[in-house]
């Protein structure tokens, strides 16, 4: 009997400590990395940890979030992709640059870790992906939206038959929506003038010569760089009623006049219901890749108020459809 009973304590201790090993390795590390402060892409790591949380994977209870911020500095994204890629079990990057600098890390340290990215226009044309569905140990949502859409937004308005657009032009994602800008201008015989930029100190000037080329209208792309200096174009957009198309309706609100633009927050939702089938054993290569199916038109009335431009009644229908 004193055997049975040694032999009980035995395997309960074992079982105790086999549930805390088990309760140990359910800590699961995940390394967000993000390309700098911005309202779209931070609502976009908002959406991803808020649906972790909804279903259940909180930070600091049963995994435990990294996130680093190099503040648009390329070689400090780097060392922190390299760092997050050694200590994490899966990691999320947003915008593409991020996106392909965890790749990267990932493949050069000869891992396996499941690479989630977001807010990235065109996982393909980056090199992220072969294609939605054959992406390897990589996967994740796409934020490209209806570019020709939103320069036909300009036809809706009379006179504008010149317009700018203003990106980043080491932005690979803000590059794609320039040449998609400029074939749909070409089908609407709309003149496009290139106002890309290298650094923020070059947003004044180049918006000064644009204006100074006679532009009409301008359009902003999903684009870092000027989604955080739109605020300080306002004042000279307003004043010489420059109609101002934006792909982010964030950007739109800050200083832009409408748009067709996605839901950062709603996309950085979708990536976090990928990151949770992961968390839970599902295969990544069952995952597909996926984009904003419904872009929804913001509009600042602000700008219409300030210039005294109409919305055109078929723009206003678009708005009263969406219950706006």
């Amino acid at each position: 009997m004193k055997k049975l009973n040694l032999l009980f304590t035995a395997l309960v201790a074992t079982s105790i400590m086999g549930m805390t090993a088990c309760d140990n390795t359910t800590i699961t590390t995940i390394g967000i990395l993000q390309i700098a402060t911005h309202d779209a892409l931070d609502a976009c790591k908002t959406g991803f940890i808020n649906e972790l949380a909804a279903e259940g994977f909180i930070d600091g209870e049963n995994i435990e979030i990294n996130f680093q911020n190099p503040e648009g500095d390329s070689a400090m994204q780097d060392s922190m992709a390299t760092n997050l890629a050694i200590n994490s079990d899966l990691v999320f990057g947003i915008s593409t640059s991020s996106s392909l600098a965890l790749k990267n890390s990932v493949e050069d340290l000869g891992k396996e870790t499941p690479v989630l990215f977001s807010a990235v226009t065109d996982p393909i044309a980056a090199g992220l992906v072969t294609s939605f569905t054959d992406h390897g140990n990589v996967v994740g949502t796409s934020d490209g939206g209806p570019t020709a859409d939103n320069i036909d937004l300009f036809t809706e308005f009379d006179g504008i038959d010149k317009i700018g657009i203003m990106y980043n032009q080491a932005e690979p994602n803000s590059v794609i929506q320039k040449d998609e800008a400029q074939a749909e201008c070409d089908f609407k015989n709309i003149t496009l003038v290139d106002g890309g930029v290298t650094a923020t100190t070059d947003i004044d000037s180049t918006l000064q010569n644009l204006i100074g080329q006679g532009i009409k209208g301008l359009f902003v792309p999903t684009d870092n760089t000027i989604a955080a200096a739109i605020s300080s174009m306002k004042e000279v957009l307003e004043a010489n009623d420059i109609v101002t198309v934006c792909a982010d309706n964030l950007v739109t609100a800050n200083g832009g006049s409408l748009g067709y633009s996605v839901d950062y927050e709603n996309l950085g939702e979708t990536t976090g219901k990928m990151a949770v089938k992961l968390l839970n054993g599902v295969d990544i290569s069952t995952i597909t890749c996926s984009k904003s199916e419904t872009f929804p038109l913001a509009v600042r009335a602000d700008f219409f108020t300030t210039t005294g431009i109409a919305i055109p009644q078929t723009i206003q229908d678009i708005l009263d459809s969406q219950g706006e």
